[in-house]
């Protein structure tokens, strides 16, 4: 495109503004922005569309299955991806609204979870907490609803199921305390949490995690609350993030003021630290279990006060270890017999005075701290794993993390580093990811907003192309280079013995692809053509970035003329004024570790005599005025610098 010679004060400080933002201080770790960028379109995905959008929903998916319930303002949805059927089932109020403020008197779906073989489904119903259970297809009251429902919506309720059992941290009655409790409220004897325990609670998750025997099986919460050091320090974080633990099987204390408490309540601060960045919000967790009970995996998710995020992982041995071994913080005195925290067997009550001394020092002094294994400047709000068996046989372990501007990260955790292979837009138009669940038996990932469910498969390789080095350099451990196309690793397998290629560590050398019939230089596949400039005018060359991680280096007649560092959607290069010197062939060529390809030629050539006196005189007569050629290249570039942030 090429631009009139006036007004050239104006396009200079465009040309300097953009060239400032196309070309930032990189980040310290490539690594951590997504090589490729992509929308869900084209593969594989499937959509449910709820019409007009909802308010509020809640997502549930049973492992396994090809189908998804939502629930949502007074109905629930239902949609089968495999067969597209799909139906929806009114549950409105079945109470006039009394008490209720705002728009609490409408029945907000807030809970969808399996129980004793039948799908709980619970609703806020006017403030007038109701549960129900769905039986092939219809609806059957259940009796008991305090504490599994809220009275209104509220993004601190809770709710853990583990067989029989129903823990939760919702109020049972509409004004009976501030301070959230953790309950145990349907199965075994109802325990709750004392507000020594805890100090303005925000909830993130809560789970069930087994230990060396069954009787030490362990309920691990985590959530942040107020940071009590954050009076006495002016710089410390407002809130702290804790893990606490509590045994499965308390019974509560011996005591008659203990009776119907939690009785081995300890809680621990939980730091994920990056060199000298310290991330204190927890966000999310995902834990990944282990026939071995100590190597149980804990991942968690943080932010800071710049809503940079990072992502730590613990062992459960090692939360288990600072629980049993650490002494109480601020408390000096000798332990008693029974010590706090301690899980006993069969009938066994927890003595008063260790009850006692719990409630009065929940928290024990020394920390779970961990480094990161990856973090960047995105804020991740929901995080996902799964583990994947790659060609070489090797396990590897994917994140999938949400972030906050809807879109999906795919980090793959290897030997040298996690890398950030993939930044996926699943929806048709942006919107806020309200739900994220991976299903390892179909090995898909559902994601939901307000307006619609999209089922991802797991391996999208598509997005690699259909070129050796691109599939094999993505490493991504799902994805391998196989009968002339980048295939997953699942279907690969049913293909027989052909061979594999990844190249999922720096080791693999430089000629992998040889053997595949790809030269490791893949020219020829990018964007060629002929360009007429005329002289003294202005032009820019567009180079689109595939990936991220790879450098960028536009060409004059095969001399390096601009480099482009990586992290960047294009790679522009302006000629400010067409001169002889300036004809000739430009060419874009990326280079990622070994592979180099050529994205864009064009070649630059004079226009013919009377294209000149035809330009000439049209110069002449546009002297005085502003060329719309100009505006319309201006608002190109404006454009292109949107797109670039």
């Amino acid at each position: 495109m090429s631009f009139p010679p006036e007004p050239r004060g104006l396009l200079l400080l465009l040309v300097v503004w953009t060239a400032s933002q196309l070309c930032p201080p990189s980040a310290a770790d490539p690594a951590a922005s997504p090589r490729i960028i992509i929308t869900s379109s084209s593969l594989g995905e499937k959509r449910f569309l709820f019409g007009p959008p909802e308010s509020h929903i809640v997502l549930y998916h049973e492992q396994g299955t090809p189908s998804v319930f939502v629930g949502a303002e007074s109905k629930l949805y239902y949609h089968n991806f495999d067969n597209s059927t799909d139906y929806e089932v009114p549950f409105k109020t079945t109470r006039k609204p009394s008490n209720c403020k705002n728009d609490d008197d409408k029945n907000y779906l807030t809970l969808l979870e399996k129980y004793q073989e039948k799908l709980l489904i619970c609703g806020t119903n006017a403030c007038n907490p109701t549960c129900w259970n769905w039986v092939h297809g219809k609806k059957e009251i259940f009796m008991h609803a305090q504490g599994l429902a809220p009275f209104g919506l509220d993004p601190n309720a809770l709710v853990l199921v583990d067989g029989d059992d129903i823990y939760s941290t919702i109020k049972k009655h509409q004004y009976n305390g501030k301070n959230p409790r953790f309950r145990r409220i349907l199965g075994s004897t109802e325990l709750y949490t004392t507000d020594m325990m805890m100090k303005n609670p925000q909830f993130v998750k809560a789970a069930m995690v087994k230990q060396d025997k069954p009787y030490n099986a362990k309920i691990y919460l985590f959530f942040r609350e107020d940071n009590p050091d954050s009076s006495r320090n002016p710089v410390a974080s407002k809130s702290i993030s804790r893990v606490a633990q509590l045994c499965k099987g308390d019974k509560g204390g011996s005591g008659s003021l203990s009776a119907s408490k939690w009785t081995t309540f300890l809680k621990a601060t939980l730091l994920c630290v990056d060199g000298d960045r310290h991330f204190n919000h927890l966000q999310d967790v995902f834990i990944v279990e282990s026939p071995v009970w100590s190597q149980t995996k804990i991942y968690g998710l943080f932010s800071n006060e710049w809503e940079y995020s990072a992502v730590c992982v613990y062992s459960v041995g090692a939360i288990s270890e600072v629980f049993r071994t650490s002494p109480l913080k601020g408390y000096t005195g000798e332990p008693p017999a029974v010590r706090p925290g301690q899980c006993l067997e069969g009938d066994q009550r927890t003595p008063h005075e260790t009850f006692q001394l719990a409630d009065s020092y929940p928290e024990v002094l020394n920390r779970v701290q961990e480094k990161a294994i990856f973090s960047n400047k995105h804020h991740y709000q929901q995080i996902e794993i799964h583990q994947v068996e790659a060609g070489d046989g090797v396990t590897y372990n994917v994140l999938y993390l949400a972030t906050d501007r809807g879109t999906i990260h795919k980090v793959v955790v290897l030997p040298t580093g996690a890398i950030n292979v993939l930044e996926i837009q699943p929806f048709q138009s942006s919107a806020v990811i309200q739900s994220v669940i991976l299903d390892t038996a179909r090995k898909e990932l559902f994601v939901a907003s307000l307006s619609e469910v999209v089922q991802l498969p797991l391996a999208m390789c598509g997005a690699y192309k259909n070129t050796c080095g691109s599939c094999v350099l993505a490493r991504d451990p799902y994805c391998g280079w196989t009968g002339g196309r980048c295939d997953s690793v699942y279907d690969h397998k049913q293909h027989g013995n052909r061979t594999l290629l990844q190249a999922l560590t720096h080791d693999n050398s430089s000629d992998i692809c040889s053997s595949s019939s790809n030269n490791t230089k893949e020219d020829g596949t990018g964007l060629h053509m002929n360009v007429t400039v005329p002289q003294q005018s202005r032009y820019y060359l567009n180079c689109t970035v595939e990936s991220h991680h790879a450098n960028y280096t536009w060409f004059h007649n095969n001399r390096a003329i601009l480099h482009c560092r990586p992290g960047h959607r294009h790679c522009i290069y302006f000629i400010d004024n067409m001169t002889d010197d300036l004809y000739g062939t430009y060419s874009c060529i990326a280079k990622e570790d070994w592979f180099t390809q050529t994205l864009v030629t064009e070649n630059l050539v004079k226009p013919f005599s009377k294209t000149i006196a035809f330009r000439d005189k049209l110069d002449k007569d546009t002297a005085t005025t502003t060329s719309l050629s100009f505006w319309l290249g201006l608002l190109h570039m404006l454009a292109v610098v949107l797109v670039i942030q």
